[in-house]
């Protein structure tokens, strides 16, 4: 199962010469890709019908944005508007990790149900943990997109969901809930490659992920569940795996890969890097969580 399949309303087109082509609820988009920078694309006249195209700096809108697009992720809902930088408030690539975080409620006991997710966007994974009863705590140091997690949960009634909202730094809210001798069963980390705190403090990924690995593994209960997911030229999924095994190898199994996203023609984009970490859990469910669901 692909992780467009897992979407309700979301198809990538085509890709190609640095760009890619997606549709969220019939509503087209022309958006840059970097990881199409070598390929040509498939379908040339597809590209004409774009709704919203942003060129690098800036967005045009030939069609009006619909105020109530949204993508259906199935379990919950996630809003979609045209921000800065290209974005439009989700990653559709991160569909096969949500459900594989739904599925940790299966193979966790009932009382290992308290989650962080640092660098979390707009809730994605957040949701995707409440929606199968986990406690989280959502860390941005991004006041709109906090905002915005509260907003997806309302669209998705989870409105009441056990979810703590917090802007702050994921390096300071780690070390803190290391002080308060805080544990978590599952951490999610989505950490960008350069990046500021609340306090203008620089977040460079080389640099910074592996003492932030460091907090979070100390964190963990016995039996636990790591995701690690990024966009980075300096680090993929292989270098964390390694030193995962390095520095807590004891009932350690890991699923590393590629995330990608099939487009209408068969071909597959480039997404980024996952790695899925657990310790001492039980057995997968049934459910498809091989690497060509990413």
């Amino acid at each position: 199962m692909s992780a467009e399949s897992l979407l309700q309303n979301y198809q990538l087109i085509d890709f190609g010469d640095g760009r890619k082509l997606e549709s969220i609820d019939g509503y087209k988009l022309d958006r840059p890709s970097p990881a199409a920078e070598w390929d040509a694309p498939a379908q040339a006249d597809a590209w004409q019908q774009a709704d919203a195209v942003y060129d690098g700096s800036s967005w045009t809108i030939f069609n009006e944005w619909p105020e109530s697009l949204e993508l259906d992720a199935g379990a919950f809902r996630l809003a979609a508007e045209p921000k800065p930088f290209g974005h439009v408030g989700f990653f559709p690539e991160q569909a096969a990790n949500w459900q594989w975080l739904a599925s940790l409620a299966d193979r966790l006991p009932a009382d290992c149900r308290d989650a962080m997710n640092l660098f979390g966007y707009t809730g994605g994974s957040t949701l995707a943990l409440a929606r199968v009863g986990f406690r989280v705590a959502h860390i941005d140091a991004s006041k709109p997109s906090v905002a915005r997690t509260g907003d997806n949960a309302r669209r998705s009634e989870l409105g009441d969901a056990a979810i703590r909202y917090i802007v702050e730094d994921a390096r300071r809210f780690a070390a803190r809930e290391i002080r308060r001798g805080r544990k978590h069963s599952v951490i999610v980390l989505d950490p960008p490659a350069y990046g500021h705190g609340t306090k203008g403090d620089s977040w460079r990924i080389q640099r910074d992920l592996w003492p932030l690995l460091e907090d979070c593994l100390s964190l963990l209960t016995p039996r636990a569940a790591m995701l690690i997911t990024g966009h980075s030229d300096t680090i993929c999924d292989s270098d964390i795996s390694d030193w995962l095994r390095q520095n807590q190898p004891a009932g350690l199994e890991i699923d590393e890969g590629r995330c990608k996203i099939p487009d209408s023609s068969g071909r597959s984009l480039d997404a980024g890097y996952f790695v899925r970490a657990t310790w001492h859990l039980d057995s997968p469910s049934t459910m498809d969580l091989s690497d060509d669901a990413n």
